[in-house]
């Protein structure tokens, strides 16, 4: 009886720890849940209620319409199109990644790419939408539309993409537009943060871009539980971008464009069975040709080569306006939207002749003999000379134990100032800058446009440089030198300008000195009245002029041989030809004498140039060309100038009307 009863205690007593274990599991367990609940019902509440009104109601910006660029005679050179983008709302998705592999089985996605909408999911702002895949075609659209209900947060939205019809005619001009880096996004411009929304990076599209982004509307959208938008409604419309109106002319662009490309070449078709062999054979070539060009380039030797490269540009001289600016090579803008291929950019970034610059604007170069005319005003203003001043040239000067040639082995004689710059005679701007000095050659060469940026609408402008001895001081650290002086004289050594530089000098000198800025926005009339004028004589700067026409109409002049076309019409302008090696004096003495351009490799050959204007009694338009490793300014950089002026006069009915009075309107 005893032995039952402390069994029936030790029953108890294990029933009672039991109870006491599973009351305190249950009591636990209670606990968790009621601070769960707590947490939902009053610490996160607000979160909660957040989120729940954002998965049924959303606001979303909605990008507005960039504006489009116009040429001066309204063709596009820049627009938009309609393009069909997969996007996802991470929110809206259960499984985010589940959601982007059932994706995969509508539409190429790879590993590479899930990560990295993965990641942006997890940095980003809630309720942004992620763009998957642009540019998508229409039977893939209609697949997946079908299969949204089964692909929570994907939705399909048209978007716009920039175009650029003229395909790389204007690129270095207008630009190109690709997606916003997370340095580029502000607080400030909400709409930066959109999914594929693009921006202006370069030319216009970048000096513009704020202007013709316009201004983002709202819409409010109510999805149900599986992330599928049910309805959405505008809150606030869109304003449209603005529009751009240039100055550029493209059908004179794609002129000058091909002109400067062929340069003294014969051109072949690719379709020529002999092209398709060298270009089959060679990829690197056919790759540096681009796939733009349906000809290629036959010298005179009957090689095959590359375009010529370089700038052509082409000013009102009385606007400042820009008609033509031309860098080549070129690239094609269509490929940074939706975005460019790591090849691509690899290849663009690595071409020998550097198609991303825009040489017109940055592309720095010694002016060579181009540079006489301020040479030669800046001796005439200071006194150093006169119109009747002349100099002996028997083809070299020395200075001390130095010699410096001319680019004529026998000389030019006895030479003044006018004959000096129609024949471009060395000797006699050897001599004159050496009296005038290199301050007083600066100072003059800066009125006329050279040694700062122009000021011209676009961005990534670049100096040039007008050296003087405070500038060499300070830079180097050095005295200037005599012999510094001697080469700046003829435009090299220290000295550097841009193509637009040397326009702006041109229409300058042109226009009878006044301070027009050149421009890409086309002005719809004429503001010349407050411009202010260069303070130098009026007869020393006709001198130049008379020069400049010499340069044409001179029996000996270096322009002779490359007269306009057009009857009872001229151009007045001046060569010039710029070393890019040092020749030493065994290669001077020698019986072959010095290498002709065409034997050399490409990148020794001198650079050729030619700045002038038209008509040369009543002045309209100036231009500046520059061949890069041309060889000679008057055998090739002076010819594609003729051409293209042509060009530019035939296309403007006003051509042979007087210089515009100043406070009248073009006809």
């Amino acid at each position: 009886m005893k032995k039952k009863k402390i069994l029936i205690e030790e029953q108890m007593l294990s029933f009672s720890r039991r109870a006491l274990l599973i009351g305190g599991l249950q009591i636990g367990a209670l606990g968790l849940i009621v601070k769960h609940l707590y947490g939902i019902q009053v610490s996160d509440s607000q979160k909660y209620l957040s989120l729940s009104d954002s998965n049924r109601f959303n606001f979303s910006l909605i990008p507005s319409s960039r504006g489009s660029i116009f040429d001066r005679k309204g063709r596009i050179l820049a627009t938009n199109t309609g393009s069909f983008d997969i996007e996802i709302v991470p929110e809206w998705s259960q499984d985010i990644q589940e959601t982007l592999y059932n994706l995969t089985k509508y539409v190429s996605i790879d590993e590479d790419e899930i990560k990295t909408i993965l990641n942006i999911a997890k940095k980003q702002k809630s309720f942004i939408p992620i763009t998957v895949k642009s540019n998508i075609d229409r039977q893939t659209v209609s697949r997946i539309a079908v299969n949204v209900p089964y692909l929570p947060g994907v939705s399909i939205e048209r978007n716009e993409r920039r175009i650029f019809p003229q395909g790389s005619l204007a690129v270095h001009v207008t630009g190109y537009v690709g997606r916003v880096s997370k340095s580029e996004q502000n607080k400030n411009s909400p709409e930066l943060f959109l999914p594929g929304f693009r921006i202006g990076k370069s030319g216009i599209e970048l000096q513009y871009d704020v202007d013709m982004r316009g201004l983002p509307g709202t819409k409010r959208v109510e999805v149900n539980s599986l992330g599928k938008v049910i309805r959405s409604s505008i809150e606030k419309d869109t304003i449209k971008g603005k529009n751009i109106n240039l100055s550029l002319d493209i059908h004179l662009q794609t002129f000058a464009l091909r002109r400067l490309q062929a340069g003294n070449d014969k051109l072949i078709s690719v379709n020529e069975p002999k092209a398709k062999k060298v270009l089959d054979q060679n990829k690197l070539f056919a790759w540096q040709l681009r796939d733009d060009r349906d000809h290629i380039n036959q010298n005179q030797k009957g090689d095959y080569v590359l375009p010529e490269s370089g700038s052509v540009v082409v000013m009102d001289v009385n606007t400042g306006e820009v008609v033509v600016s031309v860098s080549a090579p070129t690239y094609d803008p269509n490929k940074f939207d939706p975005g460019i291929s790591t090849s691509d950019w690899q290849m663009l970034s690595n071409h020998p002749r550097n198609p991303l610059i825009n040489k017109t604007i940055s592309g720095q170069y010694p002016p060579g003999s181009t540079f006489k005319m301020m040479v030669g005003l800046a001796a005439l203003e200071t006194g150093v000379i006169t119109s009747k001043t002349k100099s002996f040239c028997p083809g070299y000067i020395e200075i001390g134990d130095m010699k410096f040639h001319c680019w004529h082995k026998h000389g030019h004689g006895s030479v003044d100032l006018q004959n000096a710059i129609a024949q471009s005679c060395d000797v006699f701007f050897y001599e004159i800058a050496l009296k005038t000095g290199i301050n007083n050659i600066a100072r003059i060469s800066r009125e006329f446009g050279l040694g700062f940026p122009t000021g011209i609408n676009l961005p990534g402008e670049k100096s040039g440089l007008i050296p003087d001895r405070k500038w060499k001081l300070d830079i180097k650290k050095q005295v200037w030198r005599p012999g510094e002086t001697i080469i700046a004289g003829i435009g090299q050594g220290y000295v550097l300008a841009t193509p637009i530089q040397l326009a702006l000098m041109s229409a300058r000198i042109a226009n009878g000195g006044r301070k027009i800025k050149p421009t890409l926005l086309k002005t719809p009339i004429l503001q010349t009245a407050n411009l202010n004028s260069i303070k130098v004589s009026k007869e020393n700067l006709n001198i130049i002029k008379k020069a400049m026409e010499k340069v044409s109409l001179d029996e000996f002049g270096t322009g002779r041989n490359f007269r306009l076309g057009i009857k009872g019409v001229e151009m007045a302008g001046k060569t010039g030809t710029v070393q890019v090696r040092r020749i030493s004096t065994k290669e001077r003495e020698s019986e072959e004498g010095v290498i002709k351009n065409e034997d050399r490799i490409w990148e020794w050959r001198d650079h050729a140039l030619y700045v002038g204007y038209a008509p040369m009694d009543k002045p309209r338009y100036a231009i500046s060309v520059i061949v890069e490793h041309g060889g000679s300014g008057s055998s090739k950089a002076g010819p594609i100038a003729r051409d293209i002026m042509e060009a530019t006069l035939n296309d403007d009915p006003t051509r042979f009307i007087p210089s515009n009075p100043i406070n009248k309107p073009l006809i």
